[in-house]
């Protein structure tokens, strides 16, 4: 009997250890919010005026603050369906500084630059990253169709020579980029330094790569074209951006080909884009000639983590069958010391 009572002991924990594991799941995928911060460090300070900097894709009830004085962005009420933009243009330090600005990295850790754009898997907080100016050059970001025809006017910023700066996309409505995320070494000779976004015209105009975002991560949904290019007319210092001269907007140019001039399979490509699809989460331009097919890691918010979210249930499948076995396991053993102690008792009675 007390055998027996063992055996369902264990299976009841088996049972409860399952429980728990499928509540969290259903816990993640129900309404629970996360929040996303961005700290400027000791050496600048954080802006959202602009509203796309620091900005917002996929909808819902978010809200962006701006807290102690620009040393804080606080975003709230985020969801797993968000993704989250920083551009280089939204810190800025003083004209006279040392330091510029090279992008952002998870607090705590002193390594390679995170993802400029990524998406919200958990509370997450980053913290701009700074360089001490050195061999300062220039490099610039272009957004263009397949043709070559601008979407928006190209972006100037500087780094030292060696720096490995990660670029976000920019959204353009009816457009997808070829990846969100573009990174490349700076070399000595600027005109090397090319991040081209190149967009393909999708069937119908479509709210964001999130799945019904706010347009160019602009709260509200209000176009990108409503507000100025990040860091336009601004020197080099003033977070290490500077547009062409008195091109302030970003909507797309009088030159640009309409869409449905676009739907042509024989139109040439016209460099590091990919085939029609799935943006990639990140394209390593010093690469370009390799494959890109396998840009996988987990969930720290690195370089490539297109498929951590699948990784991440993988792992919960993972430990779900280890219970099992172990559940199978420990019962066939009950159950076999039940029945060779069953044994002796009848060979001790005959």
């Amino acid at each position: 009997m007390k055998k027996a009572i063992r055996f369902f002991s264990v299976l009841s924990a088996v049972f409860l250890m399952l429980s728990a594991s499928m509540a969290c799941l259903a816990a993640e995928r129900s309404g629970y919010t996360y929040t996303v911060t961005i700290s400027a460090g000791n050496q600048g300070s954080l802006s959202t005026a602009d509203g796309i900097s620091i900005s917002v894709e996929g909808g819902g009830d978010y809200a962006i603050n701006l807290e102690d004085g620009g040393k804080l962005v606080r975003i709230t009420g985020l969801t797993a369906a968000n993704h989250v933009r920083f551009l280089n243009s939204a810190a800025s330090v003083a004209e006279d500084s040392k330091y510029y600005v090279k992008g952002i990295r998870m607090g705590g850790r002193d390594d390679s630059l995170n993802l400029a754009y990524f998406q919200v898997e958990r509370d997450q907080d980053y913290v701009v990253a700074y360089g001490i100016r050195g061999n300062m050059v220039q490099y610039t970001v272009n957004y263009e169709d397949a043709a070559g025809n601008r979407l928006y006017p190209p972006q100037i910023y500087y780094g030292n020579v060696g720096d490995r700066p990660v670029i976000a996309y920019l959204y353009v409505e009816g457009y997808q980029p070829q990846a969100y995320n573009l990174t490349r070494t700076l070399q000595s000779d600027a005109g090397k330094n090319v991040f081209t976004f190149v967009y393909t015209p999708i069937a119908t105009t479509a709210p964001g790569p999130a799945g019904g975002g706010a347009a160019g991560g602009a709260p509200g949904g209000e176009a990108p074209g409503d507000a100025a290019v990040p860091g336009a007319g601004a020197a080099p210092a003033g977070g290490g951006a500077a547009a062409p001269g008195g091109d302030a907007g970003i909507a797309p140019v009088e030159d640009e080909v309409p869409p449905e001039d676009l739907d042509d399979d024989d139109m040439p490509l016209a460099g590091n884009e990919t085939e029609p699809g799935e943006p990639e989460d990140v394209i390593d331009l010093d690469e370009e000639d390799m494959p890109l097919a396998n840009f996988e890691s987990g969930n720290d918010g690195t370089v490539a983590r297109a498929n951590g979210r699948l990784l991440k249930y993988m792992w919960f499948a993972v430990g779900i069958g280890l219970v099992a076995v172990i559940a199978l396991v420990a019962g066939a053993y009950t159950y076999r010391k039940m029945k060779k102690a069953e044994s002796v008792k009848s060979e001790k009675k005959d």
